[in-house]
């Protein structure tokens, strides 16, 4: 399994199982992988499909290290060695702990999404944030990042990551239909969250919706809300990512205290991934928002 911006794989959704395969040798002058961050929600759709269409390479953000001494955040599958001058890479310092890498990862989605249309003098509006996996928490810190006085996660999770954060109002279901001017949906179903946003106010979409996800256009004309795709690769330069990710990678390293919230990590081994795919498709799935895979 051949990547064009990375080589060798080490994991491949076949059949709607995950597979561990050899490592590759790298080409001469390619990054070795060292570690890799998952994202669950669109691996888990990844997988799944593979039950009825061809093999998919998991994952596509693997960190590897650098030819300057520090390491690069690539966008290939996990695994995979990358070319050390990937445009798209994202550079991490000299001894950045993995789980703050992590953190940022997903922290990003949420800085990129928000650059265009949430301004400084929003802050004091309350932002209400829908689901409870590593976008939904990464959104939230975001905020708090960013200032925002009021801050709402909605999740039924029944130990959600978000609630150790300081002044964030946890709730298990969602406000009053038409209530909220701020909806933020990380979960890819943002039908729910639509109803929630009063008229004239603003949906964004952080969390990727499914193919068959559908919005009604005619409630969105209806209400007047303002629909805001957040893709973290749309719209932005490579230089704009990488100025937001030196930027978030380092609040994150000087606010997020790893050993306070040992619940957000799980680490393992990238050659004992299967189990834990087995039970990303089942009811025993990994409860730590942020999960590594190490790569010998």
């Amino acid at each position: 399994m051949i990547d064009p911006k990375g080589i060798g794989a080490r994991i491949i959704f076949r059949r709607g199982t995950a597979i561990v395969v050899p490592r590759v040798p790298a080409r001469q002058g390619w990054l070795a992988a060292r570690y890799s961050v998952v994202s669950p929600g669109t691996e888990l759709r990844h997988l799944l499909a593979t039950a009825d269409e061809d093999d998919h390479a998991a994952g596509y953000m693997t960190v590897a290290d650098s030819l300057d001494g520090g390491q690069l955040l690539t966008p290939v599958p996990h695994g995979a060695d990358a070319q050390p001058d990937d445009h798209r890479a994202l550079p991490i310092p000299t001894g950045a702990r993995p789980e703050h890498v992590a953190v940022a990862r997903f922290q990003l989605i949420a800085a990129l999404g928000l650059r265009r249309w949430m301004s400084d003098d929003r802050a004091s509006e309350p932002v209400v944030v829908i689901g409870g996996g590593p976008v939904a928490l990464g959104c939230v810190l975001e905020l708090k990042r960013r200032g925002v006085a009021q801050v709402v996660a909605v999740t039924r999770h029944p130990r959600p990551a978000a609630a150790v954060i300081p002044d964030v109002t946890m709730l298990t279901e969602p406000p009053g239909v038409a209530t909220q001017t701020f909806v933020i949906d990380c979960t890819g179903r943002p039908t729910r969250a639509l109803a929630m946003v009063t008229p004239g106010g603003l949906l964004g979409l952080l969390g990727t919706p499914g193919d068959a996800a559908d919005l009604s256009s005619a409630a969105v004309h209806r209400q007047g809300v303002a629909v805001v795709g957040m893709h973290e690769l749309a719209g932005h330069s490579d230089q704009a990512r990488r100025s937001a990710s030196e930027t978030v990678l380092g609040w994150v390293g000087d606010t997020v205290d790893i050993d306070a919230v040992p619940r957000w990590f799980a680490r393992f081994p990238g050659e004992l991934a299967g189990p834990f795919y087995a039970a990303l498709t089942g009811n025993r799935r990994c409860t730590a928002p942020f999960v590594i895979l190490e790569w010998s």
